[in-house]
């Protein structure tokens, strides 16, 4: 094989592409800009919804279309989709009804994404260099693995930590008991765990580059280097940055911004590897149209994920949990730990087929010969896709509705507007106590004490919170008055 074609095979889109979507790259590149453009983080907060729709809601898509797709696909891994969706979302129905159980739930979910995100570089690193021609053994092998295994043990310190027990970081707390639950290890352990693992991580990593360079050119290994810099921007520097100036990010701290952002940059990575699995096994043509459909089914299956189980159990339905009372992060819980225990099994580059994909073809345009074609029939892909459609509808509003109907309302004082974005928040399930008690407190100011009551009332019967009672106290006091001065 010459070394141009080794060269043209080493990428997979080619090297802007594979560089800015497949390796990270875009990831510092977005960040950069919002913080160039001096945006607020709550106006960037804001609308993050829209652009996870975009990223990481198609990502949960795209493995359930691996999984039940094509009828290869089905009979091969369509059991495991059964078992572990029976297992994760019976541990969801659990966690609806034992709060304890929930918090251990949620702390799987956030203590597993960092290993997920990190064995998704670790085989991507390995695929790169097989693609490049690059001799791996199995002593070369390991190193790459403890790179990466050392750089999750630097985020499991920095999430793990007392420091973060306290509830003072956002991502990890909760309401009605549904929070992260830290194994709180104290500092004095913690400090010499993160540093310990952060030079051996250091030196493992520079030892791994160097056997590398010895068999390759810093060219070939660009995707590889561009994977371990990802790495190392999305894990390491946030955890020590983040220890080192605690005040630097405010109170959300940088591991909790760090995580959403990832979390971003981990989807469109999925879907940069996705688009091409689909295209070099003939589950799409090569072709924009092509591309652009199958991003499109990816979006409305991982919608319908998403959105359905959330607005059947959320109040005005069974009525179960409010959405920001603990019902999102038991979602987020459910569909990320079933897609991790999917993803074990349909991501192997030593399956015979994954290989085939992602390695030994030259081109995806080739890839036809494999014989893969969707057969799903037509009654049940239009009913997916009418339930997903939906599920993006409501999903859009929910984040139009808390942005501009109550952020932003609250900011103009705009009660009709509250009002209004209140009713479209309770259609979608995404009703909470938070913007009742905010409507209660500004009728009560206004003067109208039994609207004031009413929406603390819907307030503590949407989540029994202590924020409501003080507001709801206040309108009993002035109504005592009332009475009393009536009769003085």
């Amino acid at each position: 094989m010459t070394s141009a074609t080794v060269e043209r095979r080493a990428w997979l889109f080619g090297p802007l592409p594979d560089l800015l979507f497949g390796c990270g790259l875009l990831y510092p590149l977005l960040v950069g800009v919002v913080a160039v453009a001096g945006l607020s983080r709550e106006a960037v907060a804001g609308w993050v919804p829209f652009l996870i729709l975009c990223t990481s809601i198609p990502h949960y898509g795209a493995t359930l279309l691996r999984v039940y797709g094509t009828a290869d696909a089905r009979r091969r891994y369509s059991s495991y989709g059964l078992a572990f969706g029976l297992l994760v979302f019976g541990a969801f129905a659990l966690s609806l009804a034992t709060p304890d159980i929930g918090r251990w739930f949620i702390t799987l979910y956030l203590t597993w994404s960092p290993w997920h995100y990190t064995a998704q570089n670790f085989g991507l690193s390995l695929m790169f260099l097989q693609r490049g021609g690059i001799a791996v053994d199995a002593s070369l092998r390991r190193l790459i693995k403890l790179s990466y295994v050392l750089s999750f043990a630097v985020i499991f310190a920095g999430i793990h930590g007392a420091t973060y027990a306290s509830g003072s970081d956002p991502l990890y707390s909760g309401q009605g008991g549904y929070e992260f639950a830290s194994l709180e290890i104290p500092d004095a352990l913690i400090r010499p765990l993160l540093w310990s693992a952060t030079l051996a991580y250091i030196g493992v990593t520079a030892v791994m580059l160097l056997r590398l360079r010895r068999r390759s050119s810093l060219k070939a290994l660009a995707p590889v280097l561009g994977l371990v810099a990802s790495q190392l921007v999305w894990f390491i520097v946030p955890v020590l940055v983040g220890r080192s100036v605690p005040g630097l990010y405010g109170q959300k701290g940088l591991t909790a911004l760090a995580f959403v952002w990832v979390a971003i940059a981990h989807g469109v990575q999925y879907l940069w590897i996705s688009v091409y699995y689909a295209r070099a096994s003939g589950l799409a043509a090569a072709t924009i149209g092509a591309t652009l459909g199958y991003l499109g089914a990816a979006t409305v299956v991982g919608a319908a994920l998403w959105v359905v189980p959330a607005w059947l159990v959320a109040p005005g339905v069974l009525g179960i949990l409010a959405f920001n009372s603990g019902l999102a992060l038991l979602v987020a819980s459910a569909v990320n730990l079933h897609h991790f225990l999917l993803d074990g099994v349909i991501w192997k580059l030593r399956d015979a087929r994954v290989g085939a994909a992602l390695v030994a073809m030259p081109m995806p345009e080739a890839a036809p010969a494999l014989g893969l074609r969707t057969n799903v029939s037509w009654p049940l892909r239009i009913g997916v896709a009418a339930v997903g459609a939906v599920a993006v509808a409501f999903w859009s509003i929910g984040t139009w509705e808390r942005e501009v109907g109550y952020r932003r309302a609250l900011l103009r004082d705009d009660l009709e507007r509250l009002e209004i974005a209140s009713q479209r928040l309770a259609l979608v399930g995404r009703d909470g106590p938070e913007i009742h008690e905010d409507l209660g407190l500004r009728w009560a100011q206004r003067g109208e004490q039994e609207q004031a009551l009413d929406e603390y009332q819907k307030s503590q019967e949407l989540a029994p919170t202590p924020d409501a009672w003080p507001g709801m106290g206040a309108v009993y006091a002035r109504a005592w008055s009332a009475i009393r001065d009536r009769f003085n």
